[in-house]
């Protein structure tokens, strides 16, 4: 029988192309990068109302969004809008309890990472973005719930309007 002899062949990698391939992504994704991009994220179905507003968000530490069908806290549902609308206008001080709870475990977070020491203080700043067609007396039961829960500090986000 005859012998087989198998040469050893030395492959060395070229990276030339890698690089290359490297070098291409990161000015794609530098060239697409929006540093005046907005923070915030817009809930589904919610049309904001327009202003004439400049100010821009400079942090954004929790957002609640109102819909025409729910409440949600950081993009998650809460409450239906309906547990709002159902609270009698009379009320003298009217609470809407699912947001209540979660607005508190919230603080409660704020407070914990106060004593770790990420935060100087609470701050207690909540955004929030509600429906152009919602009715105030909605909007004035999130906020009187923000403010029974600590969140005193309150912006509104808006659409910028085009006076051109």
């Amino acid at each position: 029988m005859g012998r087989f002899v198998q040469k050893k062949h030395s492959a060395s990698m070229n990276i030339t192309s890698l690089m290359d391939v490297l070098t291409i992504m990161l000015l794609f994704l530098l060239k697409n990068y929006s540093a005046d991009g907005s923070i915030l994220t817009n809930a589904d179905n919610l049309v904001l109302p327009n202003s004439e507003s400049k100010k821009k968000p400079t942090e954004v530490n929790l957002q609640i969004a109102v819909t025409q069908d729910m409440i949600l806290l950081d993009n998650q549902a809460v409450a239906p809008t309906d547990d709002a609308r159902n609270i009698p206008q009379e009320e003298p001080d009217p609470v809407i309890s699912k947001l209540e709870e979660r607005l508190k475990v919230c603080l409660a977070q704020e407070e914990e990472m106060v004593r770790l020491g990420a935060l100087n203080a609470v701050q207690g700043k909540v955004i929030v973005q509600v429906d152009k067609n919602i009715d105030f007396d909605v909007l004035f039961k999130i906020m009187n719930t923000c403010g029974k829960s600590g969140y005193n500090n309150m912006n509104f986000a808006v659409m910028e309007r085009d006076d051109g």
